[in-house]
């Protein structure tokens, strides 16, 4: 892998994360509490 195709994966890596905090912004606080405890019990069982 050059350095092009590692720049281009990171950059759309970083794009997709970017729209996701975007969308994730716009949604209520109940919102964010279902995404924390998604990550909280992912984290127990995996």
């Amino acid at each position: 892998m050059d350095y092009q195709e590692r720049t281009d994966r990171y950059d759309q890596a970083e794009a997709t994360l970017s729209r996701f905090v975007k969308w994730l912004s716009r949604r209520p606080a109940e919102s964010w509490g279902f995404f924390i405890a998604g990550i909280l019990i992912a984290g127990l069982l995996f």
